[in-house]
């Protein structure tokens, strides 16, 4: 095996270059972790089919080592139980108990008809001492030869299984271990005390006599073993897509998974940062705690058009709409994989499934591991985790810590500004500073019921982009949030509540301003209950039903009053499969929003066609919808600009419309259609293709200033006139419309992952997306979006991961996008508040990570680089320019 080398990148389109040259020029052999795997624990499986059992068990324990999953474990043992080496399979399926399968009685049965035969080879151990003993027969195994029951060497093999599955026990705190390991060293014992010298014997097989005759006198009845685990562990699932695990080759939507591999390996601590990769991925960062994502367009500040969950509980907040990636409760380390789902999916999610769902699944408890990694860097930049887990039986943990802090990019007031005061003054280079602790616990009830609980507690300095003309944003305070459900396999019902407690305001308003600081206390209770069944009538049926409720509450100095809201929700969605070539998929749901006349329904249809064994051809259409945020609805604030005494009053759809007659807020919506395909074929490469259509309407943004007239003054609930809270005389009043443009927008996007050699994976996607305007004039007679493209028409990701098998981990990850041109709010001396377009240049950006695993990967040595080539870019016209972070990291897990 040739280690590859790397020749060092010294600018961004020299990056690009290697990238390119790379994937052209790469011959095929073997892939990335997962597919390695696959690859070993397919032909392992064919090998001991075929009667080669040593050759074959020898390739699963290469895929265990690869990525370890029980199932493995358990065809191991079930391979030597069925050749008759009993002390073999008994290790394997001690250690798949370990495990906490949910076959896990089942498998006790094996174990104890294992060691009944092992008991059964020391009488004729015994008698062979005084002399021939007549051969046992069994049905289970081969005869057992006359002599000693085993060799010094095969009896020093058993104490070291002992000795092993004693370790394990004290590492799991298993009493059923420590049991089996006890009885595997008095049976080791026994063996050495029939006598050396002797001839030897297998280590299995053997007989037991039923009604206490003499040895070999009775048949041991047939040792009744559950079926092999044929079904290909390694390949890629994704649960999100339809809300149970399934092949993103049979989901209705394009999907992508971001693996633990993909996380460690570059080297980032943000989630939003590592969904740059994705496929049509529109993702924009403001701040180092600020990353705004959306996908196949549409993004803005704030940006409320992707459900962001976390284990299935939605995670954005509220009153706002956007997902705060820098201040959730858990590290990157925390995470078992990503899922991502490109393109709505309001008709099994509901509002806010706009663009896609973004599925972050955690690692679960049970696993005998503890890990602490220590980092930091320029900038003032910290990176801890702490996390520890384990079982005891049915019961399984896992608790975890960690703190991250970085200074902001670049500040918008400098500290030699006189005209400016500092509302947080120890806080004003803060970028992100948080220190969150999180824990999860899961209880099997039985094979088929399991319940499980986990919560989480944050405290935060975060730093992000507002909205409108209001740009700098500081905020400090705990994120909270409580989860319990229950699953079987009849479905499911799940709780979670949410919390946010915050003080927020501009960092350095202009002296004598207004600062907009102001207390924010926002809770969200969500419960849901699913059935879920598989049946078949007539064809293969995979049916969910559910319904949940929402309710909402928000105390923010912004809003009117103290609000609150009840949302409900009733969904449904049917599988069909038949003859395994041919998925039929139909979707529906409605929603219920109190400040709606109508409900909202979102359908879904989509045909999955299985050409081959390995690839789909996919073809969808459905609508989705977004509906307004607390912000949205209800506020209520005097906004400062930069006039003394002069403010602009901004007001929600709901007092807009109570005191000025002003038309309340639709939902937004969309009509998609989209045709992919997917080939899975190969364990050298994967390729994806999509392309979509979306139509566009509704989208809520702000309005012009509606300047006040005379009549306004003293009229009786009219907000003109002098306020004395902000000391200040509002010129007119700013709301939320629905944008009167229709968008049609085409797109598409092609994906390929390839594996050159062993440990080397490479990545490359490139997404087209162009948007058709119509309508765009405003009641005024203001044309809007003529020259804006928000969304860059074209966007490239290139990506190179080695892994090297003395240990050394280098990977790079190069991201580019074309021009784009914004409309955004600006104050504007004689207006006011205006609509002005902000070009924004095509950029674009390198991140690197090198890495050394030592000590059977029990020690990790890391350095990291965001923005590579520290080349100063804005991602958005409003945000700060990122400069190079770097992150030094020392990881150890035991």
């Amino acid at each position: 095996m040739t280690p590859v080398s790397q020749p060092r990148r010294r600018s961004a389109a020299g990056a690009a270059l290697s990238v390119a040259l790379v994937l052209l020029m790469a011959p095929f052999a073997r892939a990335d972790v997962r597919t390695e795997a696959r690859r070993h624990f397919r032909r392992g499986m064919q090998l001991i089919a075929d009667g080669s059992l040593d050759e074959g068990i020898e390739e699963l324990e290469l895929a265990y080592e690869t990525l370890p999953h029980p199932n493995v474990l358990y065809n191991i043992g079930r391979a030597y139980a069925e050749a008759g080496r009993y002390q073999d399979a008994l290790e394997y399926f001690e250690r798949y108990l370990a495990t906490d399968p949910p076959d896990r009685e089942d498998v006790i049965g094996f174990i104890d008809a294992i060691e009944t035969r092992i008991a059964a080879a020391q009488p004729a151990a015994a008698e062979g001492g005084e002399g021939e003993a007549e051969p046992t027969t069994t049905t289970g195994g081969p005869e057992l030869p006359v002599g000693a029951a085993a060799t010094d060497d095969e009896i020093a093999a058993l104490e070291e299984s002992a000795a092993q599955i004693a370790q394990l026990a004290e590492a799991t705190q298993s009493e059923s271990l420590r049991a089996r390991a006890a009885r595997l060293q008095e049976l080791a014992q026994q063996l050495r005390d029939a006598g050396e010298g002797r001839a030897p014997a297998p280590t299995g097989g053997g007989a037991t006599a039923e009604g206490g005759g003499e040895p070999g006198d009775e048949v041991l009845p047939e040792l009744e073993l559950g079926g092999e685990r044929e079904e290909d562990i390694y390949a890629e699932q994704v649960v999100s897509a339809s809300r149970f695990a399934q092949s993103p080759l049979d989901a209705p939507n394009a999907t992508t998974n971001i693996t633990q591999q993909d996380i460690r390996l570059s080297g980032l601590t943000n989630i939003g940062e590592l969904l740059r990769r994705v496929p049509g991925a529109d993702v924009m960062t403001l701040t180092p705690s600020d990353v705004s994502v959306s996908f196949r367009g549409f993004n803005q500040r704030l940006s409320p058009r992707t459900l962001v969950l976390i284990d299935g509980r939605s995670v954005y907040i509220d009153p706002l709409g956007a997902t705060f990636w820098g201040i959730l409760p858990f590290n990157v380390e925390d995470v078992e994989r990503i899922e991502v789902i490109r393109g709505p999916a309001s008709a099994l999610y509901g509002a806010d499934a706009f663009s896609g769902i973004v599925n972050i699944l955690t690692r679960p408890p049970g696993e005998p591991r503890t890990r602490v990694v220590l980092g930091g860097g320029n900038a003032g930049r910290v990176h801890g985790h702490v996390s520890t887990s384990g079982s005891e039986g049915a019961f399984a943990y896992r608790v975890a810590a960690g703190y991250n802090r970085q200074d902001r990019f670049t500040r918008e007031v400098s500290d030699e500004r006189v005209d400016h005061e500092f509302t947080f003054p120890e806080s004003r280079n803060i970028g992100v500073n948080t220190a969150h602790l999180n824990a999860s616990a899961r209880y099997r009830l039985s094979r088929e019921v399991e319940t499980y609980l986990q919560g989480g507690f944050s405290s935060n300095q975060q730093n992000f982009q507002g909205t409108g003309p209001l740009r700098d944003f500081l905020s400090q305070g705990p994120y909270s949030h409580l989860m319990a459900g229950l699953t079987s396999s009849w479905g499911s019902v799940r709780f979670f509540w949410n919390r946010v407690n915050a003080d927020a305001g501009l960092p350095a308003p202009v002296l004598g301003g207004d600062s907009l600081r102001g207390e924010f206390d926002w809770n969200t209770y969500d419960v849901e209950a699913e059935l879920a069944r598989e049946f078949h009538f007539l064809v293969d049926h995979n049916l969910h039903i559910g319904a949940s409720y929402r309710r909402k509450q928000i105390d923010w100095a912004y809003l009117s009053d103290e609000q609150f809201e009840n949302h409900g929700a009733v969904f449904f969605q049917d599988t069909l499969t038949i003859l395994d070539k041919l998925i039929l998929v139909a979707s529906f749901r409605t929603d219920f929003h109190p400040l709606l006349d109508k409900p909202i329904f979102s359908p879904r249809g989509a045909v999955v066609v299985r050409p081959t064994a390995g690839s789909a051809i996919r073809a969808s259409v459905g609508t989705a919808f977004r509906t307004q945020t607390f912000l949205e609805s209800y506020l209520q604030l005097q906004n400062p600009t930069p006039l003394d005494g002069v403010s602009v009053l901004s007001l929600g759809s709901e007092p807009g419309a109570q005191r000025l007659g002003t038309p309340r807020l639709d939902p937004e919506r969309i009509l998609s259609a989209e045709l992919g395909y997917r080939n899975d074929e190969s364990d050298y490469f994967d390729v994806e293709v999509s392309a979509y259509y979306n139509r566009v309407t509704d989208l809520v943004i702000l309005s012009q200033i509606r300047p006040f007239a005379l009549s306004d003054f003293g009229a009786e609930d009219s907000p003109a006139g002098y306020d004395e809270g902000v000391a200040s005389y509002p010129i007119g009043t700013i709301g939320f419309i629905n944008d009167p443009s229709e968008f049609d927008v085409v797109g598409g996007e092609i994906a390929a992952r390839i594996y050159p050699v062993t440990g080397l994976d490479i990545y490359a996607n490139y997404a087209l997306n162009q948007a058709f305007v119509t309508n765009s004039t405003l009641p005024n007679g203001q044309t809007l979006r003529e020259d804006e493209e928000r969304t860059s028409t074209h966007k490239l990701n290139l990506g190179i991961q080695y892994r090297s098998p003395f240990g050394l981990d280098i990977a790079l990850d190069f991201h580019w996008v074309s021009a784009q041109d914004w409309l955004e709010q600006a104050f504007d001396a004689e207006e006011g508040v205006r609509f002005q377009n902000f070009p924004l240049d095509a950029y674009y950006l390198l991140n690197a990570r090198v890495g050394q695993r030592l000590f059977d990967d029990q020690l990790e040595l890391g350095l990291s680089v965001f923005n590579l080539t520290n080349n100063k870019i804005r991602q958005h016209p409003f945000g700060q320019r990122l400069e190079a972070r770097v992150l030094g990291t020392v990881a150890y897990s035991f």
